[in-house]
């Protein structure tokens, strides 16, 4: 989720607290320990840092404590003597990790995927529930902690749709793929994804992959099957014409992972990769990147033109010699002006203890 509902959601939790300190350093200091996991951003230099260290070690389960006794340090005027009613640090710990888990529930249930299994696992937990920003989540909590702060029972009611909410929009986007499943069992789909939209639970996607094969544009190479696209209303039912992308090649994909750390990296981060191949000099040029932070609402797409260096916001671009051997790597992605750069490509290799532990792999 974007930061300013981490916030909030940590400060509608610290106004739930019927026995908090008095201090009015309370609520910031919950809206900053809520939102500090996105602390992992400064730590990223390059486009491949930022696949591998955002929503990683710091949102994962196994750095909770961790998480907590650095933020419960930082949060001393919750536990310091002159505070009225003060806790204990002892408190203060459970109450942080409280806040972190709470950040994490948050971003599991959107589209982008949370390595919360790090440093043990990268798999990415997304439970596409969720767009990444939620009008119907934020705005209740806005108003609960600018106008309402002084009503216990709606500050309690907030902290509950804080969890319910998006709970039942994994819920119902479950049960648009099911239906989707099927409505579409006669195109033998490969794989079934159901995405949030802008303004969902309202609007829906579904991305699915079929043996179709994609007709070549020009200047480009024919994909041997069809990644579709379809845009759903609340019902689960479809609104828009379906649209057809080039599916990337999974043979193509599990070479270039294990001959490039960026490229293993990016595949594992997308959802129904696509590809496009063009003619580069005597080699080819390959341009990949999924379809999970488009949209299919027309107005959604102006206004998404709109934002500096508006393009596709991560791309992966590789270039092959004549013979298929990986020359060069190149990271772009549009909205945090990263790019990488055309550079030969580093192979994966065993991480140390200090690469291991952080989730650099």
């Amino acid at each position: 989720m974007d930061p300013v509902t981490h916030a909030a959601s940590g400060a509608v939790a610290m106004l739930a607290c019927p026995n908090r300190p008095r201090s009015r350093w309370a609520v910031p200091l919950a809206a900053l320990a809520a939102a500090s996991p996105d602390v992992d951003i400064f730590f990223v230099h390059s486009p491949l840092d930022f696949l591998l260290l955002h929503r990683g070690i710091t949102h994962s389960l196994a750095a909770l404590p961790v998480m907590g006794l650095i933020l419960s340090v930082l949060m001393f005027p919750l536990w310091q003597r002159a505070t009225p009613g003060k806790w204990t640090f002892a408190r203060t710990v459970p109450v942080a990790m409280g806040l972190v888990l709470l950040h994490i529930w948050l971003d599991c249930v959107t589209t982008y995927g949370t390595m919360i299994f790090l440093p043990f696992s990268e798999y990415r937990v997304r439970l596409n529930g969720l767009f990444i920003v939620d009008v119907w989540l934020l705005l209740p909590m806005l108003l609960t902690v600018f106008l309402w702060r002084d009503r216990p029972k709606i500050v309690s009611a907030t902290l509950l749709w804080i969890f319910l909410y998006p709970a039942a929009c994994v819920g119902l986007s479950m049960h648009h793929r099911a239906a989707a499943e099927e409505r579409l069992a006669g195109q033998s789909p490969r794989q079934i994804t159901v995405l949030p939209e802008a303004f969902a639970p309202l609007r829906w996607r579904v991305l699915y992959e079929t043996d179709v094969p994609y007709p070549a544009p020009p200047r480009s190479r024919q994909a041997d099957r069809s990644v579709h696209q379809q845009g759903l209303n609340f019902l689960g039912r479809p609104v828009t014409p379906v649209h057809d992308y080039p599916a990337a090649d999974a043979s193509l994909l599990a070479r270039l992972g294990r001959e490039s750390r960026s490229c293993r990296a990016f595949f594992a981060f997308t959802v129904l990769p696509l590809q496009y191949a063009t003619p580069a000099g005597d080699g080819t040029e390959y341009t990949f990147y999924d379809l999970r932070f488009a949209t299919l609402i027309p107005f959604v797409q102006d206004i998404l033109a709109l934002r500096p260096n508006a393009d596709l916001p991560f791309r992966l671009f590789v270039r092959l010699s004549p013979e298929g051997t990986l020359e060069a790597v190149r990271m772009k992605f549009s909205d945090t002006g990263r790019d990488s750069g055309w550079r030969p490509p580093m192979a994966p290799h065993p991480p140390t203890m200090g690469e291991w532990l952080v989730g650099l792999r």
